[in-house]
């Protein structure tokens, strides 16, 4: 095995999906000016993954898009404010290290904090395996 093959084999990725109705907290938030950003950020922080960047978009609907960039990959929330409706996808790269466990715990509090109770979903994206239509010609 290569030294590159090496790297390339240690990195594994967990990519979720979440979508929901709202939760109250994450309602507040939103209207806070500033708070939504330092909210989530210590979320991330608490999970033991880093923050290197963020950058929160609002929209003329009452919508916005937060993204957080981690050391690890990213965090991205969208928020449908009219409609009281939330996604966010994670992805997690783990280098060098697994960060499988630091991931799933990120997942319990941004589900506590940003879904209200029983309405949000999770899927795992799997992408070790890419569809053979998707990947890179030869």
């Amino acid at each position: 095995m290569t030294a590159r093959s090496k790297i390339v084999a240690s990195m594994a990725s967990h990519h979720f999906v979440g979508k929901g109705l709202v939760s109250r907290e994450l309602a507040e938030a939103v209207r806070e000016s500033g708070s939504l950003i330092g909210r989530v950020t210590a979320l991330v922080r608490g999970a033991g993954l880093e923050v290197v960047g963020h950058r929160l978009v609002e929209f003329d609907n009452g919508g916005l898009t937060a993204v957080w960039v981690l050391a690890e990959s990213h965090l991205v929330l969208h928020h449908w404010g009219h409609e009281g409706y939330a996604t966010i996808d994670l992805h997690v790269c783990d280098y060098r290290v697994s960060n499988a466990v630091k991931a799933a715990s990120l997942i319990e509090s941004l589900t506590a904090f940003c879904f209200a109770d029983a309405t949000v979903t999770w899927r795992e994206l799997h992408l070790e395996d890419p569809a053979p239509a998707l990947k890179a010609p030869a």
